[in-house]
């Protein structure tokens, strides 16, 4: 699969039928929706460092007007700012839940039915966001929380300012509740999520989880299971057992829950991880947590290289335009390397853009019938 074929991976009539959907162009003479989809997708996947002026050179390039083909009258970067800061973002999301469905429906089989669960936090100075969370009183940063659901791909995310979700035990939770689940889902977290009436929960609407306990973590002893497979490649595994947790208020737990509990070979560090499997075995259970780690190298995969570690915009509504151009994107990413039998994330972005300015110039030189001459009249540039 080439470039061209991932950036027609939602065709433009779809596009022309979401921005009718959501009234995306009401009103609006330059930077309609198809338009700041395009830019929008066209500077993340060229630069590293985007920013309002960096898409502003870019809407102005020959280059981007031969991918959008078409001409553009010119437009300054406080016009991009504020088309942000108004711009409807549920057509966004819309593009962003069309390219998971194309994906899901072709790539996901029933062998990936583990989701796991994770946040990342972006900041910005206070005096510049005033939405944001403070992780202490005396910083002088607010934050912004994006928590996300992953499985192959991004397939939920959600904003968090308010205060009261610096805890994963609210933040995660709530981002669990409104991803669409099955049965047959595995869902993995990591320590953040440590509320007992959570698991609690997750037990009685049938849905199995993986995660860490914290060591310190008050339990009473149920049951003690065999353990038939006591060797991983870094980690032996001491115990099996059914336990019930202590919480803060000395109120113990009352589903089913196992803790295993394992010692790293070369460090001797303890590690607990606790499930409500009762059919999974202890060595799969320590398995599919480590798959855990599948989504701290997507965040940090996206914040280096496609920008979000940065706020563009500092508006509730920019930010979440942002974050799903941010999946779009990186779903766009894996379909290429899924295709082209390549691994990673970095190699495979830098493939992209090479071939992409390569498509570019071929096409300019048809658009200019092989004269270089002609390329000062091409698309109205001077």
């Amino acid at each position: 699969m080439n470039v061209s074929e991932v950036l027609n991976y939602i065709p433009k009539e779809e596009l022309s039928r979401l921005s009718l959907e959501y009234n995306i162009d009401y009103q609006v003479k330059k930077l309609d929706g198809q338009t700041m989809f395009q830019l929008l997708l066209f500077s993340m996947l060229n630069v590293r460092h985007n920013s309002l002026r960096v898409m502003e050179y870019f809407y102005h390039s020959l280059a981007f007007k031969s991918i959008a083909n078409q001409s553009f009258d010119g437009v300054k970067y406080n016009s991009l700012r504020d088309r942000l800061v108004t711009i409807n973002p549920d057509y966004f999301e819309a593009i962003f839940k069309k390219c998971l469905e194309q994906f899901q429906d072709k790539y996901l089989q029933k062998k990936h039915n583990i989701i796991s669960f994770d946040s990342t936090l972006v900041s910005i100075s206070s005096k510049l966001l005033k939405e944001g969370m403070r992780i202490n009183k005396q910083g002088d940063k607010r934050f912004v929380k994006f928590s996300m659901a992953f499985s192959n791909v991004p397939v939920h995310s959600k904003i968090f300012t308010e205060q009261g979700f610096v805890s994963e035990d609210f933040a995660l939770k709530e981002l669990i509740n409104e991803c669409v689940l099955s049965k047959e889902n595995i869902l993995v977290f990591d320590r953040g999520l440590q509320s007992g009436s959570s698991f609690e929960e997750f037990n009685e609407n049938g849905f199995i989880f993986v995660t860490r306990l914290n060591n310190y973590t008050r339990f009473e002893v149920i049951n003690e299971f065999e353990v038939k497979e006591q060797e991983t490649e870094k980690l032996t595994i001491n115990r099996d057992i059914e336990v019930r947790l202590y919480d803060k208020s000395n109120k113990k737990t009352q589903s089913f829950l196992r803790l295993i509990i394992a010692t790293e070979k070369q460090s001797k560090e303890v590690f607990y991880f606790l499930s409500n499997s009762d059919s999974l075995t202890a060595k799969e259970i320590v398995a599919i947590y480590k798959q855990r780690w599948e989504i701290e190298v997507f965040f940090k995969f996206i914040k280096q290289h496609l920008n979000f570690n940065h706020l563009i915009s500092r508006d509730i509504n920019g930010i979440r335009v942002m974050m799903y151009m941010t999946l779009i994107t990186a779903i766009l990413l894996t379909v290429y390397k899924k295709l082209n039998e390549l691994k990673g994330y970095k190699i495979p972005k830098l493939k992209f853009a090479n071939e992409l300015e390569v498509l570019i110039i071929k096409d300019i030189v048809l658009k200019c019938g092989g004269d270089p001459n002609k390329m000062q009249n091409l698309f109205g540039t001077s």
